[in-house]
């Protein structure tokens, strides 16, 4: 009987958080929804580049270079995220 009550109590104290992650999640998927979804040709657009502009960036090791930025932004986000470094 007592265990009863007990495990109704705890059940109805768990419905309202239970209900409002339901309903911030029924939310959430509605906006990601709305997102319009584009397919981009990159392969295409990186073409119709002029010859020159693929020179440079073959001398300059532009390919490198983004590699190296995006290499230093993440290990960045990842040291700022421990407790004793950042």
């Amino acid at each position: 009987m007592l265990d009863d009550l007990l495990q109704g109590l705890i059940d109805l104290l768990l419905w309202l958080p239970r209900f409002i992650y339901e309903m911030v999640a029924g939310i959430v998927i509605f906006f990601i929804d709305l997102i319009p979804a584009y397919s981009v040709d990159i392969q295409g657009a990186l073409n119709s580049w002029p010859t020159d502009v693929l020179y440079f960036m073959g001398i300059i090791e532009a390919d490198y270079g983004i590699t190296a930025i995006f290499t230093a932004l993440g290990a960045r986000f990842i040291l700022r995220r421990v407790p004793v470094i950042g």
